[in-house]
């Protein structure tokens, strides 16, 4: 079975490659050690975009994080003193007031959380004998460029997961993976219904996603594929419902929260069926269900897999009338 994973950039699809991937015993030390660098550039890279952030917010940096910033502009290497220093901006009034209250407006490569996370295990990251942890790699901030395929055998059936960048840029690569597949995964981050895309800054992240989940279910290549929505990264859509309203950025809310019984629903519960009603409106394609996902806890992933593996042996099993 092929399992094409799709969706824009920062959506996760990355992130729940490696869990299956995990799962499946295909996560070898050989392969641990090539995020190391990743990882050690995530802290570099936070660092300087939260710097710059707050350079430009504030205007007045004080002198020692002036400092810190000219040294990360200068290095590629994040050595044991820079790493100290990155772990102390966690300690800084500033730095953790810019990022609680205008986080999502940096645009940051890992999102807040993963920016802290970044600079909390730094020195770590910075060490010689570093090993990345599974939570390390779960964090990881990686491009995908071009497409990464994983395959591996889940109760006697043999499955091909392809993963492809979500970037606009990587998008013309996508045609060469349409063939003979078996279903799609389409992530969405569902948290980013407020942020705006990485490589276009006048344009809605959720809004893009739409636009592209419409465009994929349309194709000519999916007739009769069944696709599989993921309203991914509910934990911190869960944690920004009360800092960003839905009805601030869409005008369609105002209309589902008349809805009878949605009023009696918890806000998570209203927010991620209001998300899943919008997909389900752009819906072009034969048939879908959607689940509500965290890529980065494992037991959501495990219990999302069983449920999709079990769906696609059922309708595959179904197709050949046995």
């Amino acid at each position: 079975m092929k399992i094409l994973l799709l969706g824009t950039g920062d959506a996760g699809k990355s992130t729940f490659a490696r869990q299956l991937a995990h799962m499946n015993g295909m996560m070898s030390q050989a392969h641990v050690v090539t995020f190391i660098p990743d990882l050690r550039m995530n802290a570099l890279g936070g660092a300087q975009q939260v710097l710059d952030a707050a350079s430009q917010w504030d205007g007045l940096l004080p002198p020692e994080l002036k400092i810190l910033r000219d040294k990360l502009k200068d290095s590629n290497d994040l050595t044991p003193e820079l790493a100290t220093s990155i772990n102390g901006l966690l300690k800084n009034n500033l730095i953790m007031e810019l990022l609680n209250t205008r986080g999502d407006q940096m645009q940051l490569q890992g999102g807040v959380d993963g920016v802290k996370y970044y600079f909390t295990h730094s020195q770590r990251f910075a060490a010689a004998d570093f090993i990345p942890t599974f939570d390390d790699i779960l964090k990881a901030r990686r491009k995908t460029s071009g497409v990464v395929e994983t395959v591996f055998e889940h109760e006697n059936i043999s499955f091909t997961l392809v993963d492809v960048g979500g970037q606009r840029s990587e998008r013309k690569k996508w045609l060469n993976c349409f063939s003979t597949v078996t279903a799609v995964i389409y992530l969405t981050a569902i948290n980013e219904y407020d942020m705006l895309l990485e490589e276009d800054a006048n344009t809605n992240r959720l809004v893009e996603s739409l636009k592209l989940w419409k465009a994929l279910t349309s194709s000519e290549f999916f007739i009769k594929t069944p696709f599989i929505l993921f309203l991914n990264k509910s934990d911190l859509f869960k944690q920004k419902l009360d800092k960003v309203l839905l009805s601030e950025v869409f005008q369609e809310w105002d209309d589902y929260a008349n809805t009878p019984g949605v009023s009696k629903l918890e806000p998570f519960e209203q927010g991620w069926r209001f998300l899943a009603k919008l997909y389900e409106k752009h819906f072009a394609g034969t048939s879908f269900y959607a689940h509500v996902t965290c890529a980065i806890d494992p037991k959501s992933c495990a219990k999302v897999w069983e449920s999709v593996r079990g769906e696609m042996v059922r309708r595959a099993l179904g197709e050949c009338r046995l």
